[in-house]
């Protein structure tokens, strides 16, 4: 997957890369270029975010992803396509995602919406990413 990214009117390309546990259930998408690792964050139960040192979300874990988008662990394999708003505030933040993925051979639209607490104190920004395979 190539993945482009626009942060406070800058828009960086980055090569993506996503793994699916099938086992544990577990789909994580990140960013393959090197990048220095600073910190995670969970927002809910099931997801949980990783930001490089410039606070820029480089990686993303749903656990229980199967579960979480009501889809058979099969049907999340090879994801088709990830278009994703992140806001920072300063008390929150908040990920509204739109996945596509096969189900019997036909795109099938995912959505993924969630807020937690800025507990980290990360800067505010709004950051918008989309990828295709």
């Amino acid at each position: 997957m190539v993945l482009s990214m626009k942060k406070s009117n800058v828009e960086l390309s980055f090569d993506m890369d996503y793994d699916y546990d099938y086992q544990n259930d577990s789909l994580f998408l990140y960013i393959t270029d090197d990048y220095d690792y600073k910190r995670s964050l969970r927002l809910d139960n099931d997801l949980i975010l990783d930001f490089d040192e410039s606070n820029v979300p480089v990686a993303m874990e749903i656990l229980h992803a199967s579960k979480r988008f009501n889809t058979a662990r099969l049907n999340l394999r090879k994801p088709l396509g990830l278009n994703m708003n992140i806001e920072i505030g300063k008390d929150y933040i908040r990920i509204k995602a739109a996945f596509n993925i096969n189900i019997r051979n036909k795109p099938t639209p995912l959505e993924l919406n969630a807020e937690g607490e800025n507990s980290i104190n990360l800067p505010s920004c709004a950051t918008h990413f989309a990828a295709v395979a």
